[in-house]
């Protein structure tokens, strides 16, 4: 990670915490527990799986673990060209995703993403032996709050 990914990623947290609605601020982005940019990449770096939450047609949520990967202030995965996710970024680009570690740090993320294009291509077959394909999607964020694991016998 670059000294300009770190300084955007800090610009990013701070904002957010600037503009965290009372529960959030209560909760998740008070100064004493809010990972500061490298915290936030080290933490992100720690973690297997996030849970990835898109909207659908009608207002339905959905929600699927996801492999995400932390590129400056960007997210880029890859999901499959099948999946309702898909569906829902093309017509609804807002997402929003949150992972936690057994020590209590957690995140959570949102931001806008997109296919990218020229990008399908396949993938090794499901539990039905069918072939399947796969898109990655990037995605620009625009709020985290990333809580520090609390301090234990303090």
């Amino acid at each position: 990670m670059t000294e300009p990914d770190l300084t955007a990623l800090q610009a990013i947290l701070d904002r957010s915490t600037r503009t965290a609605t009372p529960a959030v601020a209560d909760s998740l982005a008070y100064p004493e527990r809010q990972m500061t940019a490298a915290e936030f990449v080290e933490f992100w770096q720690s973690v297997r799986l996030v849970a990835m939450a898109t909207v659908g047609a009608g207002g339905r949520p959905h929600v699927a673990p996801v492999h995400a990967e932390l590129s400056g202030a960007k997210l880029s995965l890859v999901i499959y060209e099948n999946t309702v996710r898909r569906r829902d970024i093309a017509a609804n680009p807002r997402v929003a995703f949150t992972t936690w570690r057994a020590d209590g740090a957690a995140a959570i993320v949102y931001g806008r993403a997109r296919e990218l294009p020229g990008t399908e291509r396949e993938a090794r077959p499901g539990r039905s032996g069918r072939p399947r394909r796969v898109v990655e999607v990037a995605v620009e964020l625009t709020r985290i709050y990333a809580m520090r694991a609390p301090e234990r016998g303090a």
